[in-house]
């Protein structure tokens, strides 16, 4: 059986904001989410997003839309969604702690 343990980060700060404004429910999660997100950074279960972001740009040039951190396997993955300047929008999955590209999903 698979295990699966979803953390989202929204890089759109003014969309997210908007959203909790209207669901503190979502803000309680969003706030653990960044927690647990920040506490793998630093004890180097993960790379920094920076880092990923910084290779990701240079392979996929864009508009990053949204990250999300999942953990499935007991692997943490970087999902990175971003806006092609080709126009496509692109799923690009990230191991999170060896910053290898895993694979890459485009959406219809």
């Amino acid at each position: 059986m698979h295990s699966h343990t979803h953390f989202t980060i929204h890089i759109i700060p003014g969309i997210l904001l908007g959203i909790m404004a209207l669901c503190p429910l979502q803000l309680a999660q969003a706030d653990d989410d960044y927690i647990e997100a920040r506490r793998l950074n630093v004890s180097g279960e993960i790379l920094p997003l920076e880092d990923i972001l910084k290779n990701i740009k240079l392979t996929f040039p864009g508009k990053i839309l949204e990250i999300e951190l999942e953990q499935e396997d007991g692997k943490i993955i970087y999902e990175v969604e971003i806006l092609g300047t080709d126009g496509v929008v692109r799923e690009i999955y990230i191991n999170a702690k060896t910053g290898k590209l895993l694979s890459v999903k485009e959406d219809d």
